[in-house]
């Protein structure tokens, strides 16, 4: 397949006279850390509210200070290696910063999340560091210098958290945007020196590849630890608790350039379901948000990692695929948490090419009227047969259920169905095998 992305380099952040050499977060295609506590209302994926000013970002964090709050924080878990340099002030952390006013303070706190409680102040505040905006209205870089060390036990090197404060010791309810976050250099980064995946568009680890701009569960949609490791094996994955006031609740993402694909790719979407089935809907959409395809899958598998294979196939000549809106469970009005990973490109291999499948074959081909799907299974397996027009759409469902070991038979009846060609997907534990029948009548 042919995928062209433009690569963003992490030295393109930093200042000449700025010696951190680690981006926490850009919210685009470096997101390191896991947020944790946040006494505000903290949205991880918006659009910059000013492009054309000083930070070029298309996506920054949207954060409302909760004025109730004299000491509103956000927390961020990492452990960092030795923070002795920051202390001295040979490096420095930065943070890009839209405020509507300036003259606001912003402080960072470091500390061990064991030994730091919240009524127990010091104990565990390894160091604080403070910058004052200059500028309302408008992006600033701030650069924060060493104040104070509150508990100087804390060794430089047992450190595990960040927490950010607008405003401390205020109670102002202001929004403020914020990017580009720069931090002491993390103990042991996962991502170090595993190259881009570029055929993997976001595994909300090491391979960012596309940018969310919009979302209807706002700061209901954000990376966090993956609740269950037992078949999806990821770290990080995205949660997602959808908006119960909307009948069309949806996430749009861009791709980072125009995707093109070939005939033999599907896309695969990776969700934790806590009530199957629920269709899930994805959409390709030039930048004009003109609908270019619309591709539908089913969970079948509840509290639980299912793997959704989308067939985009009838769009290889598309030159123009720009955006992806994603829906989960279109036309109702539920608030259902959903967890989701691995969205990614998947090229599909022959049926007989499934390490679980012998003999098999669909006959007749081209049929009139009906096809038999006929095949044997090595091992007891979880199948999932589907069956595609060629627009992408899902038009049968042949299959969906746990089948034993040896032969196994269904038949798809087409009576009711147009002259054309279709497209079969056949998943066995997760693994996509596919084939085309032909009907003419």
């Amino acid at each position: 397949m042919k995928k062209y992305y433009i690569s963003f380099f992490l030295l393109c952040f930093l200042g000449s006279n700025l010696s951190a050499q680690t981006i926490w977060d850009n919210f685009e295609d470096t997101r390191k850390g896991t947020y944790g506590f946040i006494n505000g209302t903290f949205i991880p994926y918006f659009e910059n509210p000013d492009p054309t000013g000083a930070n070029t970002s298309s996506i920054a964090a949207n954060y409302t200070r909760n004025a109730v709050e004299l000491f509103d924080v956000i927390v961020l878990d990492a452990l960092m290696a030795d923070l002795s340099d920051y202390l001295s002030g040979a490096k420095q952390m930065s943070i890009d910063v839209w405020s509507p006013v300036a003259g606001t303070v912003v402080q960072i706190s470091l500390e061990n999340d064991v030994l730091a409680e919240p009524a127990n102040f010091p104990t565990g505040r390894h160091s604080a560091y403070f910058a004052t905006t200059t500028v309302a209205m408008g992006w600033e870089t701030l650069t924060f210098d060493f104040s104070d060390q509150p508990d100087a036990s804390v060794a430089n090197d047992n450190v595990n958290r960040m927490v950010l404060l607008f405003a401390p010791n205020t109670n102002t309810g202001d929004t403020y945007f914020f990017d580009n976050l720069i931090g002491p250099e993390l103990a042991a980064d996962p991502c170090e020196g595993i190259a881009t995946d570029l055929d993997i568009f976001n595994d909300f680890e090491c391979n960012q590849n596309t940018n969310f701009v919009f979302s209807h569960a706002g700061l209901n949609f954000r990376r966090v630890l993956n609740p269950d490791q037992m078949i999806n094996t990821s770290d990080y994955v995205a949660t997602y608790t959808r908006n119960a006031e909307e009948e069309f609740d949806i996430i749009i993402g861009l791709f980072d350039s125009n995707l093109a694909l070939d005939a033999s790719d599907r896309i695969e979407f990776d969700v934790w379901d806590p009530n199957a089935p629920t269709e899930v809907i994805i959409s390709l959409q030039n930048a004009s948000n003109d609908v270019i395809l619309e591709m539908t899958a089913t969970t079948s598998i509840s509290s639980a990692w299912n793997t959704l294979t989308f067939d985009p196939s009838s769009v290889t000549a598309a030159t123009d695929i720009a955006k992806f809106v994603i829906l989960f469970d279109p036309g109702v009005f539920t608030n259902d948490q959903y967890y989701f990973d691995n969205f990614a490109i998947g090229n599909i291999t022959n049926v007989n090419d499934l390490e679980a499948i012998q003999n098999f074959r669909t006959f007749p081909n081209p049929t009139s009227r009906s096809t038999t799907f006929q095949y044997d299974l090595e091992y007891a397996s979880s199948v999932n047969l589907s069956l595609y027009d060629a627009s992408g759409k899902l038009v049968s469902q042949i299959v969906n259920e746990n089948q034993g070991i040896g032969a196994q038979q269904a038949t798809w009846d087409g009576t009711d169905f147009s002259n054309g060609i279709y497209f079969y997907t056949l998943s066995i534990d997760g693994k996509v095998g596919s084939g085309k029948i032909i009907l003419y009548k």
